[in-house]
């Protein structure tokens, strides 16, 4: 399967991080959807199905291990989960269902190898 094939649903209330990432992944020939909250996210999961979901962990409503937990509830898709917070624990990302874990800041190749990783490519 091509990268192209691959939907990626961003979710991170910085709208400027998700401008970057959705610039840099749609140049890699991904599909990207991006939300600012968990609310946003989970409506467009229940349309757009994406095959890999980038989540942050601090969100405005509903904080990204709650949100973490209620996308695993409507979709099988990996997510990603990252934090800028060092005090955040891969641990407690992981118990809530979080198929990886990224401390920010990160490098886009690890993220694009963490990507590919999660998708099997």
């Amino acid at each position: 399967m091509t990268v192209a094939a691959f939907r990626i649903l961003i979710v991170d209330d910085d709208p400027r991080f998700r401008r970057a990432l959705h610039l840099a992944l749609g140049a890699r020939g991904y599909k990207v959807d991006d939300a600012a909250g968990a609310m946003e996210a989970l409506a467009l999961v229940a349309i757009k199905t994406p095959d890999l979901i980038l989540l942050d962990w601090h969100l405005p409503e509903i904080d990204g291990i709650e949100t973490c937990r209620a996308l695993r509830a409507l979709s099988p898709a990996p997510v990603i989960m990252s934090s800028g917070n060092r005090s955040n624990s891969r641990e407690i990302a992981l118990a809530a269902g979080a198929t990886d874990y990224l401390a920010k800041p990160f490098s886009i190749d690890e993220l694009l190898a963490r990507i590919e990783s999660a998708l099997k490519l």
